[in-house]
């Protein structure tokens, strides 16, 4: 058995950060819902001010739009593995692959959609549409809460399988690089084109497109178990917590969007010491174990969260005071609803199977 000095000082392989895919994804889903809680005053808590971790938590909370880039990243890993062996040992990958990754997040996304927007006033049937089915994401009314992240991640499901083409070969890293100069050019010509309709794209095709990519690159250096020095994840620890400081402290810079670049090098900095820490540290404690779980349940919470979160009860009229309380409750009973959902549209999806006698191909729980 290795000594924990062995650990420390060998090479590590890339290969662990897929290990630490699922903590990530709940450290993803968790941040994402502590920003979106507007509601959740830090100040009012005693063990935050008696610990002195105020400021951290306050600083963390405050770049929450990170956890969307860590999702990004972890979702174009998943791909590239999830592709990778479609590749290797099915007759029809690209169709598979499609049929997988859509029966995975149509159904789901459709019924909250449709709870959210079905019984809403419209000004006519193309709005309601645009509302439900989410191609609302392209046209000039973008502002749809959370469910943009959505229709972006359908929209990297189409090209993934000429990503993948653009990245396997030797010659990876130039792919990688022409898929993000080319959506970067695209986008600084549309965005001069259209200014007041092509901001947000904007944001996204600069700076998530990248990350998106950057984390399918990495999904091919994991499965050549690609090893890089030591000190490689031991400097992306305190580098992490430099670039939050970073990203509080600093100025603004202009344009905005070039912030998130900073937020992509964050990004990797918790891939790197997060997978080499658990490549270190095998054995998973309670808290490891209830944030994979949660991180199995990421996409729903994700989903009905902020939704839930902004219609407030009127047990709570006064949010400054019960703030902690009011967050809590509503994680609470979005955990709750988030199973039942997917427990629901993964029974949709086995009835549809047994009507029109197909398997699929993958259960609707298998990851990403």
């Amino acid at each position: 058995m290795k000594s924990l000095r062995t650990k420390l000082t060998e090479p590590f392989d890339l290969y662990q950060i897929s290990g630490a895919r699922s903590y990530l994804m709940g450290v993803a889903c968790l941040w994402v819902t502590v920003y979106h809680s507007k509601y959740l005053n830090p100040f009012n808590s005693v063990f935050l001010r008696t610990t002195h971790l105020l400021a951290i938590w306050a600083r963390v909370q405050a770049i929450g739009n990170c956890a969307v880039d860590l999702f990004l990243f972890l979702s174009g890993l998943g791909l590239y593995f999830s592709y990778s062996r479609l590749m290797e040992s099915d007759a029809h990958p690209t169709k598979t692959f499609y049929i997988r990754r859509y029966r995975r997040i149509l159904p789901t996304v459709l019924i909250v959609t449709f709870l959210t927007y079905g019984l809403m006033e419209v000004e006519d049937l193309a709005n309601w549409f645009g509302y439900v089915f989410l191609y609302g994401f392209l046209t000039p009314n973008l502002e749809r809460g959370n469910f943009w992240y959505f229709s972006f991640t359908m929209v990297l499901y189409l090209v993934f399988p000429l990503v993948y083409r653009a990245i396997r070969g030797k010659r990876g890293i130039w792919g990688m690089l022409s898929i993000i100069l080319a959506s970067v050019a695209l986008c600084a010509v549309l965005s001069r084109a259209a200014v007041n309709y092509f901001y947000m794209r904007g944001i996204l095709m600069f700076c998530r497109i990248p990350i998106f990519v950057l984390g399918a690159f990495m999904g091919k250096l994991c499965l050549r178990h690609q090893k890089v020095p030591a000190w490689v994840p031991a400097l992306s620890i305190p580098a992490g917590i430099g670039l939050i400081f970073v990203l509080n402290d600093l100025p603004e810079i202009s344009p905005p969007y070039l912030r998130f670049y900073e937020y992509c090098a964050l990004v990797l900095c918790i891939a790197l010491s997060h997978g080499w820490l658990f490549s270190i540290f095998r054995k998973r404690g309670f808290l490891s174990k209830m944030i994979m779980l949660l991180g199995s349940y990421s996409m729903e919470i994700y989903l009905l969260y902020e939704s839930l979160y902004n219609h407030q009860p009127i047990l709570f009229q006064y949010l400054e005071g019960t703030g902690m309380v009011y967050s809590v409750s509503v994680f609470a009973a979005t955990l709750v609803l988030a199973v039942l959902l997917k427990m629901v549209a993964g029974q949709l999806v086995r009835g549809y199977d047994a009507l029109s006698g197909g398997g699929g191909g993958e259960k609707t729980g298998v990851k990403q």
